[in-house]
């Protein structure tokens, strides 16, 4: 059974039975997608001529500045993009001061995220990455810190230990994680040598790391698909205490996906389509004109980081590019646009649906060319910032979006908008409650 596809295909069905948010569609929609599909060259005076007047009324959910545009804007071209070498040892070794600290992280950084870490130095520099060690300490400042940061691990881990049983009983709330928890350590990463076969202590490590989260983030706690996100941590730095605070400072990075209220996750989605509108407005005129739009079938793309999608060592290079923040904080949204972009053809060609647009996607995992995805992604941002770097317009969701600072006028306007957003976004908080759940449970 596959209750995450199972979910989301009712929830299209429904979707497209009773449309949220969203009125007739007008004759004319279907002669602007015809003609859009037929000629893409077409003067943007006279698409604008057939479209601008009904626009508002023919989104859902997006407002001012951050709708799709309907007329055929004028993008810049996406430049050619190839991937560097990897941070080796020599030039790792070559940024460290006589006192061990790193003089030139910045240089680091860019690095990594062209190329990449090879794997003999990964461990190391993930923990600059993650958190854990700083940039600027001596060698002498990093081994204090690690001492400092280890006796606080096992002093947390003390603490659910010590839980007497009837403590336990009194306590549904930890009661409840401590068993959420066990269920999914038994799957997760399975297949990988170090969490393979019976009685794996790495499988203890691994319970135990996420049992003493419970006990640093009371608020949060645990939540499924935190698992995946710590898996490869631990099997590549081995040690507890310090694959705990790596896996700390990963959490920091995507908190706002585990967020009660889903709030962070439908913002990446609502984000995404602005993204998407904007380089790639055929396949968005698609998926709209086919309910799919609202993008649910990236949803676990966005929660565990395309952890599903991709094989262990190159899910290690992907993130290790994104937790440089580099190009901009959201560049895992342009790695989104990226894959839709290369699966453009099939979506259309193949005419589509929400259902079979969900099944392309679940079936791309173990299939995606990461250097290719990777390329793209930064080819497609450059467009963007170049587009908007000589336009005239605000585009203020899209200028945050690649970490551009907004206007107190026009930010302020954005927000209102987007409570707007909120409010049309009511409806389907319960659907997206159920998708969150489902998702994470496909690998049963």
């Amino acid at each position: 059974p596959r209750p995450y596809m199972n979910m989301l295909s009712k929830l299209a069905s429904v979707h497209q039975m009773f449309p949220l948010h969203r009125p007739a569609t007008h004759g004319g929609d279907e002669v602007r997608l015809k003609n859009l599909l037929a000629n893409e060259e077409q003067t943007a005076e006279g698409e604008g001529e057939t479209v601008g007047s009904d626009h508002m009324t023919a989104t859902d959910g997006l407002h001012d500045d951050h709708r799709p545009p309907e007329v055929l804007r004028k993008l810049a071209p996406r430049p050619s993009v190839h991937r560097g070498l990897p941070l080796d040892a020599g030039t790792w070794e070559d940024v460290k001061s006589p006192n061990g600290s790193i003089f030139d992280p910045e240089r680091v950084k860019e690095i990594i995220f062209h190329g990449g870490i090879k794997p003999d130095i990964r461990a190391e520099v993930w923990k600059y990455l993650l958190g854990l060690d700083v940039w600027e300490h001596t060698a002498q400042q990093r081994e204090e810190r690690r001492a400092n940061k280890t006796q606080e691990y096992f002093q947390m881990k003390l603490q659910w230990l010590t839980i007497t049983p009837t403590q336990e009983h009194n306590f549904s709330g930890f009661r409840e994680r401590k068993c959420q928890i066990e269920k999914d350590v038994k799957r997760t990463d399975r297949t990988d040598a170090f969490f393979a076969g019976d009685d794996n202590p790495n499988l203890t490590k691994l319970q135990d790391i996420l049992m003493t989260y419970v006990m640093y983030n009371f608020d949060l706690g645990y939540v499924q698909g935190m698992s995946d996100l710590l898996a490869p941590i631990l099997s590549l730095v081995q040690n507890e205490a310090e694959s705990f605070w790596c896996f700390v400072g990963f959490m920091h990075k995507v908190f706002a996906n585990f967020d009660i209220d889903q709030k962070g996750m439908k913002q990446q989605l609502e984000h995404l389509r602005v993204l998407l509108s904007f380089v790639n407005e055929r396949l968005f005129n698609y998926m709209r004109e086919n309910q799919s739009e609202n993008m649910y079938f990236c949803f676990r793309w966005l929660l565990v980081w395309f952890k599903r999608e991709f094989c262990n060592p190159d899910i290690m290079q992907l993130w290790e590019v994104l937790w440089t923040g580099l190009p901009c904080p959201n560049f895992h949204l342009f790695v989104c646009v990226a894959i839709l972009d290369q699966e453009m053809d099939v979506f259309i060609d193949g005419q589509f649906s929400f259902n079979e647009i969900l099944k392309h996607v679940n079936e791309l995992s173990g299939h995606l060319d990461l250097a290719a995805v990777l390329e793209q992604a930064e080819s497609i941002y450059l467009q963007v910032k170049q587009t908007l770097d000589s336009s005239k317009e605000p585009h203020n969701v899209l200028r945050k979006i690649i970490g551009e600072e907004v206007s107190p006028t026009t930010e302020n306007s954005t927000e209102e908008d987007n409570e707007h957003d909120d409010d049309d976004d009511d409806d389907d908080d319960s659907c997206m409650s159920i998708v969150n759940e489902r998702s994470i449970e496909e690998k049963e």
